[in-house]
């Protein structure tokens, strides 16, 4: 692809809102020279720059000059800000005088505003996405990210509903955290997946390599470390008993779903359904406390519902029916509803 499609194609994607198909067009693109590494990454240095001055029309000009004035006012000696005032007053006075303003009096000004993205994946479907620091993102259905346009100097943070597989790019001097409500991540550049799902009151983190700090509260100003978790370990944390189990595990199955695969391992029925509603979308229901002692193990990548509960009949001493689906106040359809019982 032409340089000059690609260039109108990054904006979308710092942005977020380009679509998974273009987001894997401008990373063939970008690796296939240094040249076009070169031109991704000073686009997106001009971009987070445009960011950050728009962030600056959030200030008063005439404000902040006011404020430099009094402190001036009270350094007669310091003459280079006299300067700094004129060159303010008739170049770039809303930067500079919000910069001599912080650099003069922290405690009077607010924190620099940082504007935030929220990147929403739809039911039933699944997304790659790159954040500021290149740190690569794989979305599940149904989830909701949020992250800064531009990362600070002391933190990466993002705020996580719903499951993302990352694979943080490496900073040890910034830590990169994800918050996901009830128990919070650490780490400098590792792989792991993390799971919260608001419905499901679980929240489920796996280590895939390198090491991750659990912990509780603020990282900056309330951090409660609880533990670390080492390569192949899953941490599962139930909001109901609030109680962290921690245990050794198959990654495969876990890790599958990025690339569209779904796989089960001696899974219990009430896990095997809690990911299929999650895959398709759907109402999956049991009827019978027996049918939870049963375990399914299977791989499915492009079967339908349909076809894997077929498969489940033959594993299984089970039937199923599909409820008609019904047509809601706004005129959209309801989730297919399917009851799962014992023969």
């Amino acid at each position: 692809m032409k340089n000059s499609n690609i260039e109108k194609l990054l904006p979308l994607l710092f942005e977020g809102t380009l679509s998974p198909e273009k987001q894997q067009i401008v990373e063939q693109w970008r690796m296939a020279t240094e040249e076009n590494q070169q031109i991704y990454t000073d686009s997106r240095r001009a971009w987070e720059n445009l960011e950050q001055l728009r962030s600056m029309r959030k200030y008063n000009p005439a404000q902040a000059i006011l404020q430099v004035n009094k402190k001036i006012e009270k350094q007669h000696k310091n003459r280079i800000l006299y300067i700094f005032q004129k060159v303010a007053a008739i170049l770039i006075f809303p930067l500079i005088a919000a910069s001599l303003y912080f650099a003069l009096d922290h405690s009077e000004i607010e924190k620099p505003f940082i504007a935030w993205h929220t990147l929403e994946i739809p039911a039933g479907m699944r997304s790659e996405f790159y954040l500021p620091d290149s740190t690569k993102v794989y979305l599940n259905s149904k989830t909701s990210l949020s992250y800064p346009l531009t990362f600070s100097s002391d933190i990466r943070e993002v705020k996580l509903s719903g499951e993302a597989y990352f694979e943080v790019s490496k900073n040890k001097k910034v830590p990169f955290i994800v918050n996901t409500g009830k128990i919070n991540i650490e780490v400098t550049g590792t792989e792991f997946i993390a799971s919260n799902y608001p419905h499901e009151q679980l929240t489920e983190i796996v280590l895939i390599e390198g090491g991750i700090n659990l912990f509780k509260g603020n990282y900056l100003t309330s951090k409660k470390e609880i533990t670390r978790l080492c390569p192949g370990e899953k941490a599962l944390y139930e909001n109901n008993k609030k109680k962290l189990i921690v245990d050794k595990v198959n990654s495969d199955k876990y890790i599958a779903w990025k690339n569209g695969i779904l796989m089960f391992r001696d899974d219990p029925m009430p896990e095997v359904v809690r990911r299929l509603n999650r895959w398709f979308n759907v109402d999956i229901q049991l009827q019978g406390a027996e049918l939870r002692d049963w375990t399914y193990t299977a791989t499915f990548e492009d079967e339908s519902l349909v076809q894997i509960l077929e498969l489940l009949k033959l594993s299984a001493p089970i039937d199923y029916s599909i409820k008609n689906r019904k047509i809601q106040t706004d005129k959209t359809f309801s989730k297919m509803e399917i009851v799962i019982k014992q023969k």
